[in-house]
């Protein structure tokens, strides 16, 4: 096993920088889709689990994600395409194939797969 910080999930959300810290309304974490909680909860499980050595191992990937899109997209975080979710979604796929917790073909297999139809979402 990793020798891994022991910060609380707790502790790494309520001290993420503002320019990564999740969308909120009323103190409460907001989700517009299935996907974006699962997303969001799988960085946290994984993170529990010690699957990666450092909260920042995933946070500089998401701040990163988010600083790309704001210069190709001036900043604006008003626009209509601007979806911290997204931003959070790439920078955990980048975590997971960069530290070989998942395979950059198997990624790009399931994508295929749900993209078009021959793979299901799957509740369990």
């Amino acid at each position: 096993m990793k020798n891994c910080e022991t910060k609380s999930v707790e502790s790494v959300l309520a001290y993420m920088p503002e320019e990564a810290a999740p969308p909120r309304k009323n103190g409460e974490l907001q989700f517009e889709e299935p996907w974006e909680s699962r997303s969001f909860g799988m960085a946290l499980a994984l993170y529990e689990q010690k699957r990666y050595t450092s909260w920042d191992d995933f946070r500089t990937r998401l701040i990163h994600e988010i600083a790309v899109w704001e210069k190709e997209n001036k900043g604006h975080k008003d626009n209509p395409a601007w979806n911290y979710y997204e931003h959070w979604l790439a920078a955990l796929e980048k975590l997971v194939m960069e530290t070989g917790m998942v395979e950059k073909h198997d990624v790009d297999l399931r994508t295929n797969e749900f993209l078009t139809g021959e793979r299901e979402e799957v509740f369990y």
